[in-house]
């Protein structure tokens, strides 16, 4: 969860992130609601809550280093954070970019920390310079589907409050962000709309049935709680396993 805290107007946004997992204490990581990481890996990982630490000092983010499964762990990371990480994602079906998404993505929550935990300090032009690098990676968090798209238009107004004070300036360019998100944003498949179209036509058939047959009852044969189950078990009828 990215939580965001503007202390002038005690305003607060919780954006929850679409991931619940390879935080390393959990080994489980979900994107757009498929799973990536076999569950055993929860097996696998380590039990330590709270693995995943603050960044030490603030870094620039494009002078992080990358991360590779064969290459030297990173300074940003413990020993222990980077092995239960390789671990994890030595079990998807593409080790090596499911590292470098993660990484990413673990260093671009960071630095949302870093920013915030910066808010009354007295270099402000550090904090800015942290505020651009974060709002120019948001639409990439976007396209991996970490963020929604209500969660990225939220984080990078957010950040442009810092970056640009004047309110013209301002508004140009979250208007041009807000383009840039939707170019990003991923795209329905179209397979898989169709698949859905498919069983909603279908359970709307069964539902316009059993209604019927209950419309057609006297009155005092209508068990509204019949009903309901009757409903309940078209829909899992049609969804089950889905």
């Amino acid at each position: 969860m990215i939580t965001y805290q503007n202390a002038s107007s005690s305003k607060r946004f919780w954006m929850l992130v679409p991931v619940v997992g390879v935080l390393l204490g959990v080994g489980v990581w979900w994107w757009q609601g498929r799973q990536v990481v076999p569950p055993e890996v929860v097996d696998a990982a380590p039990e330590k809550p709270g693995i995943i630490k603050e960044l030490p000092v603030m870094q620039p983010l494009d002078t992080l280093p990358p991360a590779t499964l064969s290459g030297d762990r990173p300074a940003d990371f413990t020993g222990e954070e980077w092995a239960a990480l390789k671990e994890a994602m030595s079990r998807t079906d593409n080790p090596e970019k499911e590292l470098e998404r993660v990484v990413t993505y673990l260093r671009f929550q960071r630095g949302f920390e870093q920013w915030q935990s910066l808010q009354d300090s007295p270099d402000v032009a550090a904090r800015r310079r942290l505020a651009e690098q974060l709002f120019e990676r948001v639409p990439e968090r976007l396209r991996q589907g970490e963020l929604s798209m209500g969660e990225a238009v939220l984080i990078q107004a957010a950040l442009l409050n810092d970056i640009e004070s004047n309110e013209q300036v301002r508004q140009q360019r979250l208007k041009e962000a807000q383009k840039a998100l939707t170019d990003a944003a991923p795209r329905p498949d179209s397979d898989e709309q169709a698949r859905e179209a498919a069983l909603l036509a279908e359970y709307k058939r069964r539902e316009a049935a059993i209604l019927a047959d209950y419309k057609s009852r006297p009155e005092s044969q209508r068990d509204y709680a019949r009903l309901e189950e009757a409903l309940e078990s078209a829909r899992r009828a049609v969804y089950a396993g889905q």
